[in-house]
């Protein structure tokens, strides 16, 4: 090859290679310019609502609740028992706060408390951004804090140097605590009554009783806000991003006269002292509605108290609905009223009652100690044997006597509108041996409450037909009343006779201490042997009690009380004089009269309607009258 030649090959390959160069350098810079606008793309469609979302979670608060107003409950003559009024709840914002011992200080100073309980809340947060630090509080305590922040923005602007712009967004040792309008539960009558009424969280929503069962009608919904803050948390002026308006909730009436709730209380609880009883129920229910006028249980509680070690148990609950026992001889108007429906016998039919009753290995005794005799029914109930009544079981046959119990409705729930009612408890009738039967036919070995017992009463009161028992009887902001079952369980004329029979129980047998001049008290004591839980019954441990009412009067309440084991409980009972004292209590307060001396139902003042308005003004002064 000519040195000529090798020179065109050299200067070929060196134009070659700086032209590959070049194109080298132009792709990379080429990839660079798309990565470059990749980014760009990415950063300004991609990443676009991330970066507006991570700017507007910096600019505005959370979803904070505006809570509902809960409905107000108001007795049966129209005062309020449960209604809310205004509150304010104060939250802090951990990250907004400059300066945490001065906040804790400041919030020490002004709502009471520890700073170290504030500096808690402040810096161990679950939230970075909210966390309470008083809920549902006074309105006037969140105007004093306020008053002190002004305090504090005044204070600055005084320490700024002449003539200094003064700054839209000033810092203060209450920066980053906020305050939201809300409402708190209260109860014009305080304690009384609250196992009935029952009482709200912290979160507005029932715990218990009535507020419970109905708080789907009395919370409403709640709304939300979202708020844009400046700089320093402080609001905007016209800051609102979002809000949904709450829905208050609606107000309810009650069977509950409070006047006579009151009553009930007191003497429960003074007679539950007397006789040292730490467990002891009475009702008042309206045998011609089903109405349950009053009701309490010993112990009472305090709502102040709503932690669990501070509540003692069962105190929050009405135990007249919520505790099953074994009912004893006030059952036993329920196995008369068998037999005299399936005409088993007449109430002057005599059977021949030995001293005791041998059944198997088991012998059956009555309560005190006689002879050999013949009673007749009405005897048998009025003395309360055992023995008759088991005798009076037998000749209808278990399976008559069990298919009446269950038309009468024992071994049911009531459906009473009242959380945890108990579950009744009658066995099988087919495993029912001789022993069991005649157990059952004096109210043991068989599982009830006071409430049902009473609505059994209620029933011969009311010519047989058994009511509903209930609480709720009106709905102001609601066109359509409530409606309650109702059902014939007896015949009328089985109803007069039991009340006949049950008047004698009272004038010639256990019942004379229930006695009241100038009325025909009809009812009947019990005296329940306690049930063990490992089988059998606790020696020389009892459930007293006593029902009745008023026959051949302008009222049909009957009255139900019972204590538990209470001292003296044997031979003595506290339940007929309780009974005694309530009902006199209510012969003033309803003007009940002897039917011949009942005056026109005119003359007395009718329950709340649904037709009236929401907020009546509360009175307690002319009380309506039960039927």
């Amino acid at each position: 090859m000519s040195r000529n030649t090798k020179q065109a090959n050299s200067a070929k390959q060196s134009r070659l290679f700086g032209l590959n160069s070049e194109m080298w350098v132009l792709s990379l810079f080429g990839v660079l310019i798309v990565f470059v606008l990749f980014g760009l793309v990415k950063h300004s469609v991609v990443d676009a609502k991330m970066l507006s979302d991570l700017s507007q979670d910096q600019r505005t608060s959370p979803p904070l609740p505006i809570p509902a107003k809960r409905g107000t409950i108001y007795d049966r003559n129209g005062s309020p028992l449960a209604m809310s009024v205004d509150a304010t709840t104060i939250y802090v914002n951990p990250s907004e706060v400059i300066d945490p011992q001065k906040t804790a200080l400041a919030l020490q100073e002004t709502l009471g408390g520890e700073v170290e309980d504030y500096l808690k809340i402040i810096l161990k947060s679950e939230s970075p951004t909210f966390a309470y630090v008083l809920h549902k509080g006074d309105v006037q305590l969140a105007r004093d804090l306020q008053d002190k922040d002004d305090g504090f923005r005044k204070a600055f602007i005084n320490e700024l140097p002449q003539g200094s712009d003064i700054p839209a967004n000033i810092p203060t040792a209450l920066t980053g605590i906020h305050y939201l309008e809300d409402s708190k539960r209260v109860y014009p009558f305080g304690n009384i009554g609250a196992q009935a009424i029952g009482a709200v969280g912290m979160d507005g929503h029932g715990i218990s009783g009535l507020e419970l069962t109905y708080d789907s009608i009395l919370c409403g919904v709640d709304g939300t806000i979202v708020v844009e803050r400046g700089r320093y948390g402080t609001p905007m002026v016209g800051g609102v991003q979002e809000k949904t308006e709450p829905h208050d909730g609606q107000d309810i009436i009650i069977s509950i006269d409070i006047e006579m709730q009151q009553c009930v209380e007191s003497e429960l609880a003074a007679m539950s002292k007397k006789r040292k009883c730490k467990n002891a129920n009475t009702l008042l229910l309206d045998g011609d509605t089903g109405e349950i006028l009053a009701a309490a249980s010993i112990p009472l509680y305090n709502r102040e108290n709503l932690k669990k070690k501070d509540v003692e148990a069962g105190a929050t609950a009405l135990k007249a609905i919520t505790m099953a026992y074994e009912p004893g001889s006030t059952f036993k108007a329920a196995t008369m009223a068998a037999a005299l429906e399936s005409k088993t016998l007449k109430p002057d039919d005599e059977l021949f009652c030995p001293a005791s009753l041998d059944i198997y290995d088991h012998t059956i005794t009555d309560a005190h100690e006689r002879s050999d005799t013949t009673m007749s029914l009405k005897t048998i109930l009025a003395k309360s044997s055992n023995v008759g009544v088991s005798l009076v079981e037998r000749r209808m046959t278990d399976k008559t006597f069990a298919s009446y119990l269950d038309q009468y409705g024992f071994g049911k729930y009531t459906h009473v509108d009242y959380p945890g009612e108990a579950a009744a408890h009658i066995d099988e009738v087919k495993s029912w041996n001789p022993v069991q039967a005649a157990n059952i036919s004096f109210g043991q070995g068989v599982q009830t409450s006071s409430l049902q017992i009473a609505s059994f009463y209620g029933a011969i009161a009311n010519g047989g037909v058994l009511r509903q028992p209930h609480f709720l009887i009106a709905r102001p902001q609601y066109d359509t009343p409530p409606v309650y079952d109702f059902e014939a369980i007896m015949p009328s004329s089985t109803a007069e006779d039991l009340e006949e029979m049950l008047g004698l129980a009272v004038t010639k047998g256990t019942g004379k201490a229930a006695a009241i001049e100038g009325y025909e008290v009809v009812g009947k004591t019990g005296t329940a042997e306690k049930a063990s839980k490992d089988g059998g019954y606790i020696e020389d441990e009892y459930v007293v009690s006593f029902v009745g009412y008023f026959a051949n009067s302008n009222s049909k309440i009957v009255c139900i009380t019972s204590f538990d084991n209470p001292l003296g409980a044997w031979g003595n009972s506290p339940a007929p004089p309780l009974f005694k004292t309530l009902m006199t209590f209510a012969i003033n307060r309803y003007m009940i009269l002897p039917a011949d001396e009942a005056v026109p139902s005119s003359l007395t003042a009718p329950a709340p309607s649904a037709s009236e308005p929401s907020n009546p003004e509360p009175s307690v002064s002319a009380p309506s009258a039960p039927a």
